[in-house]
């Protein structure tokens, strides 16, 4: 199993991992870690140093971000050239991070399941626009997820 360590500003890694356990459920070795405003630079460090060690027995470990050169995401990527298993994932949406839980179970090249799940999360950026769209009003009255 790989491992996922959540990792943003304020409450990010707190509210994306309610959604995800909304629809995939609790998970195991999955850790969140806020950056709130009493939280220096150097003990986030320090926690996602100790999240990497209570991980590091499984096939690898992603750490997910969410802004490219904040400082979850350099304290992460910091860590991790410590390490040949744990990747680094930056621009973090729910996309990317349900797809990682539902399917880490059965994954053992973290390597490529990073690759897979940044093709997933930037698949997911788009917008609305009614203009282009071809429907049957019928379907929009179907259950969402």
């Amino acid at each position: 199993m790989i491992g996922i360590i959540v990792v943003g500003h304020g409450e990010f890694a707190k509210g994306l991992t309610s959604a995800v356990e909304l629809i995939a459920g609790k998970q195991d070795a999955y850790i969140t870690l806020d950056f709130t405003s009493d939280i220096t630079p150097e003990s986030l460090k320090s926690n996602i140093s100790d999240a990497i060690e209570t991980l590091k027995e499984n096939d690898g470990i992603l750490v997910f971000t969410d802004l490219k050169g904040g400082t979850p995401f350099k304290e992460s990527v910091e860590i991790s050239l410590q390490y040949d298993n744990v990747k680094v994932l930056t621009g973090t949406n729910i996309a990317m991070l349900l797809e990682a839980a539902l399917m880490r179970s059965s994954v053992t090249d973290v390597e490529s399941f990073t690759k897979s799940l940044v093709e997933t999360g930037s698949g997911q950026v788009d917008y609305f626009d009614i203009a282009s769209l071809d429907f049957d009003q019928d379907d929009m009255e179907e259950d969402g997820i």
